[in-house]
């Protein structure tokens, strides 16, 4: 991981000065408890106990039926339930035979048939979006996984007989990727597809030894987690990685900065920033915005996408902006993926509490529930 330089006075506005003087407490583990009511920096500092965990119960699951053959997968999910499929198509690479498809929203593509697995993630089970596409991949005679805690995905999944991934409950869904992650990894391995055992026992070591650095326990001093946090206080960070393994980290990044930190922030990936965002990079682009620009690396990275982020690089730093390389670790895809992921979520965590802000509440996403739940009530919305 590139080393992070620790200055209280990088923060930048007024929002930074009052970063600066919470950023004292964060090795103050009882201002961490008084802020974090949920303890959602628990369930971070327990990612790698999590995918242990979930590895272990998923590839000794039950037999699936024979399917017979299987052109294309179909993971169905939204928010942190969802990017368990960007996980699982960014592990499998794209030398990966079938065509996988993660679908965020109420439509199911065309191509969804019989020979089709659709994997159905909702963590509570009661994703209504999930609910409505799993459906309609019913009416088509997909062969149907579920992935859940409980609820009517779960309830759906056992009366109908599909093969079901029970996982525990008492966690927010982004707080789970370990568990729904590990759990369509391990319905690929048990259809030999793949064998991530290895892949699995490297990631969990891996990311043992990087949340020990990024704890709470760790202080600031020389822990890169908490530095980082420091550094985008009062910016508007965006997230850039590669097409692959990257771009899923940066999305994740992105994402937890939003939910965790309650701030506004963006991804775009290399090749393609090249060609459009690239040109925003002037005084009338993103100079008037504070960015901060954290570009994810990872081993497995073409060559020409390592000169592309340098030669990008430069040119922003050249107009003035905060550029910070994170680099993973990892001989296996999944272990770099979570490599990047993990040291994301702290950051996310540690920004929100340097904000006073309790990473765990999400009351915007509350509002649009109950709202949407009111208009189906009203007959404004008919399923």
């Amino acid at each position: 991981m590139t080393a992070l330089g620790y200055s209280p006075d990088s923060a930048k506005g007024l929002d930074g000065r009052a970063a600066r003087r919470r950023l004292r407490d964060l090795d103050n583990l009882s201002t961490i408890e008084e802020i974090d009511s949920h303890g959602f920096l628990r369930s971070v500092e327990a990612f790698p106990a999590q995918i242990e965990q979930a590895w272990s119960v998923g590839k000794e699951a039950r037999s699936l039926p024979d399917w017979g053959e299987i052109s294309s997968i179909a993971v169905l999910g939204v928010g942190g339930s969802g990017i368990s499929g960007n996980v699982l198509k960014a592990v499998l690479g794209p030398a990966f035979p079938l065509f996988v498809h993660t679908c965020k929203g109420y439509e199911l593509p065309g191509w969804v048939g019989p020979n089709t697995l659709v994997l159905a993630v909702s963590y509570s089970g009661e994703t209504e979006e999930i609910l409505e596409t799993v459906e309609k991949a019913q009416w088509r005679n997909s062969h149907i996984v579920t992935v859940s805690s409980g609820g009517t995905l779960n309830q759906l999944g056992e009366r109908l007989g599909y093969p079901t991934s029970l996982l525990p409950v008492g966690l927010q869904p982004r707080a789970a990727l370990g568990y729904l992650s590990m759990a369509l990894l391990a319905v690929c391995q048990n259809l030999g597809w793949a064998d991530f055992e290895a892949d699995v026992a490297e990631t969990v070591d891996l990311l043992t030894d990087r949340a020990s650095s990024y704890a709470r326990q760790s202080p600031i001093a020389t822990n890169p987690a908490k530095q980082l946090a420091h550094r985008l206080v009062g910016t508007l960070p965006l997230i850039y990685g590669s097409e692959g393994l990257a771009e899923v980290a940066a999305y994740r990044w992105k994402c937890q900065l939003n939910e965790c930190s309650k701030v506004a922030a963006y991804h775009h990936l290399f090749p393609e920033l090249n060609h459009n965002e690239i040109s925003a990079w002037t005084e009338k682009g993103y100079g008037s915005c504070n960015p901060a620009v954290v570009v994810l690396r990872h081993p497995h990275e073409h060559a020409r996408i390592s000169k592309r982020i340098s030669v990008t690089t430069s040119l922003i730093s050249e107009q003035g902006a905060v550029v910070e390389e994170v680099c993973a670790k990892g001989t296996s895809k999944l272990a770099s993926l979570m490599d990047l992921i993990c040291l994301g979520d702290f950051v996310a965590t540690y920004l929100a509490l340097l904000r006073g802000i309790d990473p765990g509440q999400v009351e915007m996403i509350d509002e649009v529930k109950r709202r949407m739940s009111d208009a189906r009530v009203t007959g404004d919305i008919v399923r």
